[in-house]
């Protein structure tokens, strides 16, 4: 079986650790709870472009810094606070010694994404590593998904084998689907919308998904 994995709020919680930065910026500045909710509306859980976000930074918390600055003061915030969901680098252990073939598939700057891999200690779990920033075309689609099976080395993989799992239901789920792929996806307690064709696997964590995953052989 083929394991193509999100990075963001599906192997990393990606939203906690923007939390974390933005919390103690606006802490270390005695500012209200009005300008921290602010910018973590202004994220979008990561999804806003980064130089709307950077703008609504700027303005709460007073800096003179350059939108490009900005970006990178807190993707670096990013980094220091981001961390593995729990029992994650268990289970990627846990595939790897079963023969399985796993890679992750994300969209993001290519510096800021493996830097969340190396931090976490993932990045020496996967056998392939797809960033759009670096590849050129992003998810949802369905080429990156292509390039991730041609990076493992098995381009022509049947793609009944392939499983793309993620938390973006207009991402990962939407390039899996275009793709031909299996889908998974990580509600993280969001009700299903019932939108679109529903994905091959709905639950609640990454470590649900990867179990009923593998009880369907």
């Amino acid at each position: 079986m083929i394991w193509l994995f999100d990075l963001d709020n599906t192997l990393v919680d990606r939203e906690g650790a923007f939390l974390a930065w933005a919390s103690a910026e606006v802490a270390a500045r005695g500012l209200s709870p009005a300008d921290l909710a602010a910018i973590v509306e202004a994220d979008e859980g990561g999804f806003a472009r980064k130089e709307d976000t950077a703008a609504v930074v700027v303005e709460r918390l007073g800096w003179d810094l350059s939108v490009a600055d900005t970006v990178e003061a807190f993707r670096a915030g990013i980094r220091e606070h981001v961390t593995a969901y729990p029992g994650v680098v268990e289970a990627l252990e846990a595939l790897r010694a079963r023969g399985e073939r796993i890679a992750v598939v994300t969209n993001g700057a290519g510096h800021q994404q493996r830097g969340k891999l190396a931090v976490t200690g993932l990045a020496e779990r996967f056998e392939a590593v797809v960033v759009s920033g670096e590849a050129g075309v992003k998810k949802p689609d369905p080429r990156i998904i292509d390039l991730a099976l041609e990076a493992l080395g098995v381009p022509g993989a049947a793609r009944d084998d392939v499983w793309m799992i993620g938390d973006a239901l207009h991402a990962d789920v939407a390039a899996g689907q275009a793709a031909g792929v299996r889908t998974a996806w990580i509600a993280h307690g969001r009700p299903w919308a019932g939108e679109g064709q529903r994905p091959d696997v709905v639950a609640d964590t990454t470590i649900e998904v990867i179990e009923e995953i593998s009880g369907r052989g």
